[in-house]
């Protein structure tokens, strides 16, 4: 209804309300002021603003009925604006009214002056002497809001401070995962060129066989061809004598036959037989076929045919770098124990009575590790017993003979399998591989070590430490077991002449 009734006290050439409105003839309704404005305006006749029909003074006629419903409509629109205003004052009002009353005790309906710092409650007096609040710590609303507040701006502060705290972990593991996602990247690069470099190595290596198998192929089939020209020149031969005799039967007169025999038959017959023995009785010919012989297939490219994978694999070793790295033994002293001469190798030492049978002594390497990774391989064989591993500690504390600050080690015991041990204490390792090589892995900037079967890459066993001490291998070659044992333990070595690839 309000728009339908501001629609109709509207003058649509001013668009605001009806000013004193006059209706001309065509039934349109406009103010005074803004029709006579426009009647001045036009340099000929005046036409109706809305619909364009002719019209003069004499048409402008007051409009009572629009005069009267324009006021209808504004003192309604007032009478709406105090209602609107009036309920807002209203509702104000209410609200206060509301507070005020969640502000009374609703048991004694007095005002609550007093905060209950032991309920933390506001109360009343009444509430304060009564049995409820009895021996309870009670402080004025004003004083007790000023130390609440004192409370909640320290606990804002520490929300505040936590907070900055957060955000910035949140913008340092964005950074992280940033920088995980580019290492990724990275890392997928450097596989899709490892694996592009070994492609190329496989694809050459390929090359270079096929093309020994082509010459191979050349040459035995050379040597196989030559020989079946012989074949065919001495069966080109023989087959030219076959006809020829065997046309010669078919000479019916006996004179003919003799006179072909005399001067073709009998030299060439001749010439087949044996110069040794030319009797008639004992008549032979000599063989066009005894001497000659088909020539087998004897194409073979070795190793290449037979352990192709393998040799191409060594070739391929050879090229790949890293490799698991070679290192050297120290010799221990120990007169149980032999070390080989390169320092590769240790064993324990034939024994001649039954001494010493529990003495176990082992080795470390020279060498000691502080940063980065490293890969070993140790065979192990067919070795009832070993131990494997890594101390840590002090540079004067890694000798074969001192205590190390921690060791992570892996044995095969003597009839009870494989265990690793971590800071002394054992833990057994269910599994149904007997590896005859033990690769190890150690991670110094993890504090990591990982234990393989190198025969087929799969993981044994992970641990870490927490030592910043460096690191070294060990290895103790297990006990003698009455000369059941006294295989060595071997620092397999990868390091190859690779000559050309």
């Amino acid at each position: 209804m309000n728009s339908a009734m501001s629609l109709q006290i509207k003058c649509s050439v001013c668009l605001s309300d009806f000013t004193d409105p006059v209706t001309l003839s065509c039934e349109h309704s406009f103010c005074r002021e803004c029709i006579t404005g426009h009647m001045q305006a036009s340099l000929g006749p005046s036409a109706c603003p809305e619909c364009q029909r002719p019209y003069n003074e004499e048409d402008l006629k007051s409009s009572r009925l629009l005069r009267n419903m324009t006021s209808t409509v504004r003192e309604h629109l007032a009478e709406l604006k105090l209602d609107k205003s009036t309920s807002k004052e209203g509702a104000e009002t209410l609200k206060l009214s509301e507070m005020e009353r969640n502000l009374m005790c609703s048991e004694h309906d007095e005002k609550l002056k007093l905060f209950c710092e032991t309920d933390q409650k506001l109360v009343c007096v009444i509430c304060r002497d009564g049995d409820k609040h009895k021996g309870h710590i009670f402080k004025p609303v004003k004083e007790a809001a000023q130390i609440n507040k004192g409370e909640l701006k320290t606990a804002l502060g520490f929300l505040a401070k936590e907070n900055r705290q957060l955000d910035c972990m949140i913008q340092q593991q964005t950074t992280e995962i940033t920088k995980t996602e580019g290492k990724s990247k990275s890392l997928s690069a450097q596989i899709s060129a490892q694996f592009k470099e070994m492609h190329r190595f496989l694809r050459q290596k390929e090359d270079e066989v096929k093309k020994e198998l082509e010459k191979e192929e050349k040459k035995v089939i050379k040597f196989m061809q030559n020989n079946q020209s012989v074949i065919n020149r001495r069966f080109m031969e023989n087959k030219e004598k076959e006809i020829i005799l065997q046309s010669a039967l078919e000479i019916e007169q006996p004179d003919h036959f003799l006179q072909w025999w005399n001067e073709k038959g009998f030299p060439m017959t001749k010439n087949m037989k044996q110069k040794a023995d030319m009797t008639p009785s004992k008549i032979k010919y000599a063989s066009k076929v005894k001497d000659l012989t088909v020539l087998p297939d004897s194409l073979f490219l070795g190793p290449h045919e037979t352990h192709l994978q393998f040799f191409v694999w060594k070739e391929m070793l050879g090229s790949i770098k890293p490799v698991p790295e070679s290192l050297t033994l120290k010799k221990s002293g120990e007169s149980y124990l032999k070390v080989s001469p390169g320092g590769t190798r240790i064993r324990q030492a034939d024994r001649v009575t039954g001494l010493y049978k529990d003495f176990n002594p082992g080795t470390v390497s020279e060498k000691n590790f502080r940063a980065g990774q490293h890969y070993w391989e140790i065979e192990v064989g067919e070795k009832p017993d070993w131990t494997v591993g890594i101390k840590i500690g002090a540079e004067k504390q890694l000798s074969a003979t001192k205590s190390a600050e921690s060791e992570i080690l892996l044995h095969l015991k003597h009839s009870k399998g494989y265990v690793l041990t971590c800071d002394g204490k054992d833990t057994t390792l269910n599994t149904r591989d007997k590896p005859q090589k033990i690769g190890l892995y150690l991670d110094c900037e993890r504090k990591q070590v990982s234990f393989y079967n190198a025969d087929n890459m799969s993981q044994l066993t992970q641990i870490n430490y927490s030592s910043k001490q460096p690191c070294c291998l060990t290895l103790v070659p297990g006990l003698y077991l009455d000369g059941m044992n006294s295989d060595p333990l071997t620092v397999c070595s990868y390091e190859f002449n690779t000559g050309k690839h």
